[in-house]
Order: C-alpha cells, then structure tokens, then sequence
C-alpha cells in the first residue's frame, strides 16, 4: 500500500494524538497506527484484568488509545523553561475538545480520567473527520529502512505501508519497539530513570496536613495534593513525588506477564477515601551494570519479576506499612487500602536494590522531621514503581529526525525526550511545525 504522500504516526498517545492534530492543521492527513484498542474498549479491558486477572498485553494502562497519560490523574503540569508557546497550545487544544476553560490559567491542572478520556475520544472523531485515518490493534513490528532513510513501516508483522516521514510516538513501555529499533542499527541510548514505591494515606489524613482542622467545614475544597523532596549531593541522587494522585486510588499498570508495576489514577472529582503518590529515587546509567543502550530495560524487568513474585503471582501487590519499612521488619497486618487485586505483606527493601532501600530511608527521616504525620504508621508503601519514564532515548538532531536515519523523528515520552502529557504534546507540535514551516517564538 503506497502512501508516501502521507505522514505515518505511530502511537495515539499524547504525542501521536498531537502529532496527527498538528499535520491537519497544515493541511495534512496522516494515517496512525495504535497498537491497542479505542479508550471505550481500553477501559473495560483495564477493569476486567482487575476483576479477571487475564492481562492483555495490546491493551492496558500502559497501552492503547490516549496513552499511559489516560489513566492517570490527568495533570498538565506546564509553562516551565521557554515552551509556554507551545504549552500554551496545548492547553488551548484541550478546552477545545472538552476540557474546562480554567486549565488555561490555573497553576497546576488536571482533568482525572473520566474527563480525559472524553477528550480522547473527541479527539479522535475530530481526527477522523477531517480525513486522517486511524488503525487500531495495528502493532510496528518492523521498520523499513533504504539508504539510511526511512521509507515505511511493517504492521502485525506483515502488512507493509510506505511513506517518506515517519513519527514514531510509542509510549515509555513500548520494549519490542526499543528492541526492533536497536537491532534496525537506529542510534539509541541509555537514560537515566527515577524507581522507587507507590505510597498511599488517607485522604483525610492528606487533607489535615495540607489544609488544618480549620478546612475539615469545607468539604468542596477539595481533596489535598503534596509535593516532597530529598537531595543527597555525596550520592548525587534525589527522592521525589511524582503523579501525585488526591482522592485516587493506586493501579496494576503492568502490560507483560509476570512483571508487575504500579501506577497511581484519580477521576475529575478526586472522591476517593485515599490519596497516593510515587515516591521515586534517582537512578543513573552506571545503575543498569552494561553498556548495552537497553540495559535499563532489563534494570527495570529485575524489579518488576521480582514484585510479581513476591506478590504471589497472581497480581497481588507485596506492602509494607511505613513504620515498619523505617523499622526493618515486615508488617504483621496492612494498613486499608485502594489497591483492588488484593496486597499481601512483604519486606521491600529485599525487592529493591539496596541504594534506592537507602535513600527511600533517609528520605523519610528527613520528612518525618517536617511534617510527622505524613511519615506515620496511616501510610502504606506499594512495590513498585519503575514506569516514570523511558530508560532508552533514541537520538535525534535539533530538528527532531534521527540522528542516523532520514525521515524518522521520534517524538514525546517514549523516544526520551519528555515526561508526561502536555510535554510530550508540545514536542510533537514542534517537530511537526519545525518540519512543515511553522515555528513558535516562545
């Protein structure tokens, strides 16, 4: 099938959906490739894995239509360095596809997954009726490469279409994509990743710290969010919150068979009784033990086998009350919790490596000096996170094409270049502008 006329966007996430919005806009239609499944059928698979435990591997938190970013608490963390033009589109964009007009002002938005969800879904329609084409359950299995220039993909193994720019907007997750990309010759390269634990209190507890007793009259303030960090500057590595999710509730965001993960999700209403929040420390290259551009993949496969083992093997999560993690000893009975595949007791520090045991540690010792209830016997600790963003990077020029091969531009989280949904839609409107003459003065 030759449509070398037509940009190929592989990925319907934040990148491919603003990818795809981008080239319509220049009067392009492109024609897009998503692994998974529309977000409709993405989330009654996500929610018959939680009451079934059968993972489907093409469609789960990790992928399909709109993305890891879908199943989240939908934050649009924004407008920081010099991207505000492009920020400030992507904003924009969203209020246009449903979202509420205050994101396009407030400080720190977010939309929760119902609310994304939606706008997916409008985006997609609008994406539909303005000609682009969008193929579901449509994997790359392999690229095709002439004269060190990309000139088409292989879909599901054997179906080949051909065009003259590729955007290759995977998510994070995407290993085989890595794989095939390496063993193609494309430039790849290590990059360092943040792994630690879910951590999840009460809500109220979250509330009162944030808010006082003063706040406990006003129940439409809403429920609290927080923010934490640790530097140790002898070990260059840091301790961070990070996709703090208030009133959510913590996920299996697994998308292999016996490697678990977690992630954390809130709606729009943020009514849950618990709030949740990763709690990640700074793991450098040197970490992976190999020079292999892949070798933080398998960093982060050890972790997960070792959880999912621990767990039980049937998508159990292994925990550990807070006070007994300071305490070294594994706890007699775990706190209450959001986690709806059922946690069993279980000493992280055994699961973890051991520096990320220690700066978790002295974390939170430091935090418990500043604010004790936050550091309480109420919190509980999840294994593991490991998913905060891409270990591989695949090496592009100030244009956004590869380093190595002409006419392939990675592009958003996946590629290695940004963390998290208005970032990775940013950068796809750059590399589209940059590529069809249009540029923002930031």
């Amino acid at each position: 099938m030759d449509i070398k006329t037509r940009p190929i966007i592989i990925g319907f996430g934040p990148a491919g959906m603003f990818a795809a919005l981008t080239l319509i806009s220049h009067g392009i239609k492109p024609i897009i490739f998503e692994r998974g499944k529309r977000v409709e059928e993405r989330a009654l698979d996500v929610q018959r894995f939680i009451l079934e435990r059968k993972l489907n591997p093409e469609s789960n938190i990790q992928f399909g239509e709109g993305g890891a970013g879908s199943f989240s608490d939908g934050k649009l963390f924004s407008r920081r360095d010099r991207n505000t033009g492009y920020i400030n589109r992507v904003l924009d964009t969203f209020i246009k596809f449903g979202a509420p007009e205050e994101i396009g002002h407030i400080s720190k938005p977010h939309l929760g997954t119902d609310v994304l969800c939606r706008i997916v879904a409008n985006i997609r329609n609008y994406i539909l009726e303005q000609g682009g084409q969008i193929h579901y359950g449509s994997k790359m299995t392999d690229l095709l490469i002439s004269d060190e220039k990309a000139c088409g993909v292989v879909i599901n193994g054997d179906q080949e279409y051909h065009s003259s720019d590729i955007y290759l907007a995977v998510g994070h997750s995407a290993r085989a994509t890595f794989e095939m990309m390496y063993e193609n010759g494309i430039a790849v390269e290590q990059k360092p990743i943040f792994v630690g634990v879910r951590m999840e209190h009460p809500a109220k507890l979250i509330n009162l710290i944030r808010y006082g007793n003063k706040y406990e009259d006003f129940p439409d303030i809403g429920a609290a969010a927080y923010s934490f960090n640790y530097t140790d500057r002898k070990k260059k590595r840091g301790v961070y919150t990070f996709c703090m999710c208030p009133g959510g509730e913590i996920l299996n965001a697994s998308s292999e068979d016996g490697l678990m993960v977690l992630n954390g999700m809130s709606s729009s209403s943020r009514s849950t009784a618990f709030s949740n929040a990763a709690i990640v420390v700074t793991c450098h290259t040197d970490d992976y033990k190999s020079d292999n551009p892949l070798a933080g993949i398998a960093f982060q496969k050890e972790i997960e086998r070792r959880i999912f083992q621990a767990g039980g093997g049937n998508w159990a999560v292994p925990a550990q009350n807070l006070e007994d993690f300071m305490r070294g000893r594994k706890s007699a009975g775990l706190n209450e919790n959001s986690y709806r595949m059922g946690a069993v007791s279980a000493k992280l520090d055994a699961l973890l490596p051991e520096f990320i045991t220690e700066l978790l540690l002295a974390a939170f010792n430091q935090w418990k000096a500043e604010e004790p209830l936050f550091v309480s016997r109420q919190a509980l600790l999840f294994g593991a996170e490991t998913r905060t963003s891409s270990p591989v990077r695949i090496k592009r020029h100030a244009n956004c094409e590869s380093v190595n091969i002409k006419n392939l531009y990675p592009i958003g989280e996946g590629s290695g270049y940004t963390g998290g949904i208005t970032s990775s839609a940013a950068d796809a409107i750059k590399a589209v502008d940059m590529k069809w003459g249009r540029h923002i003065d930031n």
